[in-house]
């Protein structure tokens, strides 16, 4: 796999993913340059099987040169139904050859003879003829950036097998069908196809291990032995895709025990070389994720362990590329593979604090990795890059060499001035040479997406020399070619690009408009994202949130001097209105993009909170983390006012402190420290708003939280006098303005459907590491006694009863009393049922069903005894995903597990306050006055006790 830019784009789909060949045709890899005399004692049919053994061996330029000997024979014979099937193994030749053209006239001249012919087509020789020509048709399309028409050609062959009942042609033309999937972005329906090839039913989910292994053996049981290896090799690309990496991992290598001829094992390594590369990113992520130092050393040594198994493979698939013929051509793939993970590698390094770069032995050197670098590049440049012949393959190979080398000198040097750089990896003006050969190649071949990106790569290298005026040159021209082929996946990184070059040129105002461009773009084309690898999510929710923060970072600029206005604890009304609506949109969007890609799916029905008028006693509070500040902006109730406000502070510094008054909060008595750092968040966040928050009567602060601002319960901020909660504001957390139709509750009637799990199980792995909650009975008692509501404990709360109740009876209230986390990775943010753990996935189930069902939303979903994940920075992207992914409109939960007694307590006082008011009085404020009735009880008075629900959504 070549590197993929931030984001993938589908005309590099065929040279990210491994294409699979098709099924029946063997695909050649060189041209012929002269054709010999026939062998006099030589048939055509001798010729065709003779093209094959060469194919076979590797030996593809006497494939080729004996599959078009083939072809002349088959004409002067007059055979022009075998002459077009000599024609269409020789397009296959010259698509392994890269010879697009060539191989366009091929298969071209093939299917006119089909034409010509089709008097015969009623003939099963036509039909499997045609049938093949089809296929090779469909791999040159796929080759050439077309996933979409090559699907149709392969489903036009698979229509010709079924007539023919040709079980083999069938399976292998469904296979070919899911690679144009895969190309596609649809993931799920390629593995459906996949299923569907073998006869099995058509269920993705393989986290059950029996499943999979059914699966599996089906596989590894067809006797024929392409369809086997490729089918595999499809299936453990299509599982790495979906994010199940542990199963990918299985499948190829159950691939590699089946034996296979060199081309096909050098594919299937290169796969596992890019799984055990996902497993890299996976635990790069976790390593982001995690705050705890003995965690964070394992989790590094897996990196650097994850690299070396992805070396090993990308070594393994070069061996076997040496037995070839073309072995310089399919040398490149893993060379560029290799190094871009060596040079992503060195550069995750290098952030890392110097504590924890020399804390093992067995850890590379920047220097060593350096050195490793320099002597690749060295050799893709003298021996290869440079020296492919002008085609596609050979356009993306050298712009993502161009991109990898910049990446590695923009890290390298990021201390440096850049027009006094001296360590270089190569001269920029050598890269500018390649970028250049790419540039007229792409022109050559008419490729208008290569042209955009070697022309956008050449800005990248002028942005990054600070060569602006030329940097803006070739941006604008690489924006306005990507903008005439409607390819808004990539026109939004030259928009990106723009943004930067002019803020650097001091044009602020253009710059906004080019960093406002930018985010309608991505907006427009968030759903495309969410059908990308998990890999590629990751890109985009690692790198593209900069684009929004940079955004509100230019927004929120003096418009007189341009700079940042810090330190201002009084709101500042230099910064006009619109301008900071637009900072909050900006962050709305950021949030929804971030929540979309935690669950993988589409929140289109969502609705524009902004748009209504819900609460006039609610104001907005946005905290946004920048660089060098934190700014907040608030949106005053009734008259819409904005006021803003900054303290400038590191951001480092920032996390530092909500990180250490989250360990603070959850001790079991006040602290002078923990009094201390709660007031100082106050201070940033409230204080400066105070008189306006009272001049226009706020009883209930919505926040919109930032990064470790998710992690805190603004419950507990303190003035220094009391708890914000006890000066009477209630609270709620809002996803961005960005939610369900609001309703009250007291709209409906109040009545609950409440399950409960008291007991853990010794048997179920599931429950080890989580204690008895022996409290829980009571909470579901006093539940009881205050509104209506069925109740299932223990035994009877399994997971599919849970799913059958919430799926089919109109319960507003749904309450939960058991363990339950909450993570920054889908798969470990669950709920404990009595059999298994209830995840996300099976959230969305439920939402289906209700859909299905037509009944209304859950008003409230309570989560009781639930937590965030120890450690996880992030972990407030899974109490969101939970909030959203369950359908309902306010969800109540805990970020760190509480003390199953004072649960209890906080749950009677909520639900009597709901009851008692006849649900007149909002969710935030019934919490609210819980909370404020535990803190009073003796021995309730920290934080940890009550402190730890926060409401999430609807707040009415």
């Amino acid at each position: 796999m070549l590197r993929p830019t931030l984001v993938g784009t589908q005309a590099l789909i065929f040279f990210l993913l491994n294409l699979v060949l098709p099924i029946g045709i063997l695909p050649v890899l060189s041209y012929p340059s002269t054709v010999k005399p026939i062998p006099q004692d030589w048939s055509a049919s001798d010729l065709v099987e003779q093209g094959r053994a060469f194919y076979t061996k590797g030996q593809f330029n006497q494939a080729a040169t004996t599959w078009e000997q083939a072809a002349q024979a088959y004409e002067s014979q007059g055979d022009i139904l075998h002459q077009a099937m000599a024609l269409s193994y020789l397009s296959l030749a010259y698509q392994k050859l890269q010879q697009w053209f060539d191989a366009e006239d091929a298969i071209a001249f093939s299917l006119s003879l089909l034409e010509t012919g089709a008097d015969l087509s009623n003939t099963p020789d036509y039909q499997q003829i045609q049938a093949q020509a089809l296929n090779t048709l469909g791999s040159l399309e796929l080759a050439l950036g077309q996933p979409d028409t090559a699907l149709e050609a392969w489903q036009l062959a698979t229509e010709i097998y079924q007539q023919l009942k040709d079980d083999i042609g069938i399976t292998g033309t469904l296979i070919n069908q899911a690679q144009a999937m895969e190309a596609l972005g649809l993931y799920r329906r390629t593995c459906k196809t996949l299923l569907q090839a073998l006869k099995l039913d058509n269920n993705c989910d393989l986290s059950n291990q029996e499943r999979f292994e059914t699966v599996l053996q089906t596989f590894q049981q067809t006797p024929d032995p392409q369809i086997k290896i490729l089918g595999l090799r499809s299936l453990g690309n299509t599982l790495r895709l979906l994010g199940d990496l542990n199963h990918s991992q299985q499948v190829l290598k159950a691939s590699l025990k089946v034996a296979q001829p060199p081309l096909e094992k050098r594919e299937t390594l290169l796969s596992l070389g890019d799984t055990e590369r996902s497993w890299y990113n996976h635990y790069k992520q976790l390593y982001t994720r995690t705050n705890l130092i003995t965690e964070q050393k394992k989790v590094k040594q897996q990196v650097i362990a994850q690299v070396n198994h992805a070396i090993k493979y990308y070594q393994e698939s070069l061996q076997e590329s040496s037995k070839l013929s073309a072995s310089t051509s399919l040398d490149i793939e893993p060379k560029l593979q290799r190094l871009s993970l060596l040079i992503d590698f060195h550069n995750w390094l290098e952030t890392l604090t110097d504590e924890y770069n020399n804390d093992n032995q067995e850890q590379p050197s920047i220097q060593d990795l350096k050195s490793q670098i320099n002597d690749q590049v060295k050799e893709l440049l003298n021996s290869e890059i440079t020296k492919l012949p002008a085609s596609r393959t050979a356009i993306y190979a050298q712009i993502n060499f161009v991109e990898s080398l910049i990446s590695y000198d923009l890290k390298s040097n990021k201390h440096q001035d850049n027009l006094q750089r001296s360590s270089f990896i190569l001269q920029p003006y050598e890269i500018a040479h390649t970028l250049v050969k790419a540039l007229q190649e792409a022109q050559l071949v008419d490729d208008k997406r290569a042209e955009s990106y070697a022309l956008g790569t050449l800005g990248q290298l002028y942005e990054q020399t600070q060569q602006w005026y030329q940097a803006q040159e070739f941006t604008e021209k690489a924006l306005t070619l990507a903008q005439g082929i409607q390819a808004d996946d990539i026109a939004y990184q030259w928009q990106w690009q723009l943004g930067r070059i002019y803020q650097a040129l001091g044009k602020t105002e253009e710059a906004i408009t080019a960093y406002e461009a930018t985010v309608k773009t991505l907006d427009s084309i968030r759903q495309d994202l969410l059908a990308l690898s998990s890999d590629v999510q990751f890109s985009f929710r690692e790198n593209v949130e900069q684009v929004y923060r940079e955004l509100v970072d230019l927004l929120l600029q003096d418009e007189q001097t341009a700079e940042p206005i810090a330190n201002k604890r009084i709101p500042d009304n230099r910064i006009p209105d619109n301008k900071l609506k637009q900072a909050t949109e900006a962050i709305d969007s950021l949030q929804l993009a971030q929540i979309e890609n935690f669950l993988g799916c589409n929140l289109s029905d969502i609705v524009e909170l902004a748009e209504q008028e819900i609460d006039p006693s609610a104001a907005l509070v946005y905290p946004i983390i920048l660089d060098d500040r934190l700014a907040v902006i608030v949106k005053l109730p009734k008259s819409g006012e904005f006021i803003h406000y900054t303290t400038a502070l590191p951001k480092a510094k920032l996390e530092q402190t909500l990180e250490s008054l989250r360990i603070q909060l959850e001790k079991r008595f006040i602290s002078e420290d923990s009094l201390a750092l709660s007031k100082q968040v106050y201070d940033w966040l409230i204080r400066p708003a105070e008189g306006l928050l009272e001049a226009n009567q706020v009883k209930t602060l919505v926040f919109v939280l930032d990064g470790g601002f998710r992690n805190v319960p603004m419950a507990t901020l303190h003035d220094g006098e009391q708890y914000i909660v006890e000066k009477g504001y209630a609270i709620a957390l809002i996803p961005g303005l960005n939610l369900l139709e609001p309703k009250p509750l007291a709209q409906v009637e109040l009545n609950a459907l409440a399950f409960g799990l008291s007991d853990m199980r010794e048997d179920l792995a599931d429950h080890q590491g989580f204690a008895n909650l022996p409290n829980v009975k009571t909470e579901l008692a006093e539940i009881k006694s205050q509104i209506p509501s069925q109740q299932l404990l223990n035994q009877d709360f399994t997971s599919q009863k849970w799913q059958e109740l919430i799926s089919s009876v109109p319960f507003p209230v749904v309450h939960l009393a058991t363990h339950g986390q909450f993570s920054s990775v889908p798969e470990e943010t669950f709920l404990l049922a009595w059999d298994k753990r209830i995840n996300i996935k099976d959230l969305s189930n439920v939402i289906q069903n209700r859909s299905d069902n037509s009944l209304e939303a859950i008003e409230l979903l309570v989560l009781s005894a639930c937590k965030t994940a120890d450690g996880d920075s992030r972990a407030s992207l899974g109490l969101a995903g939970v909030a959203i992914q369950s359908g309902a409109r306010s969800t109540l939960a805990s970020l760190w597990f509480i003390n199953d007694e004072s649960t209890a307590k906080l749950m009677t006082f909520f639900y009597e306050e709901l009851a008692a008011s006849g649900a007149t009085v909002t969710k935030a404020e019934a919490l609210r006055r819980a909370q404020v009735n535990l803190l009073k009880e003796p021995g309730y008075k920290a934080p940890l006790f009550w402190g730890a629900y926060v409401l999430v959504g609807n707040w009415l």
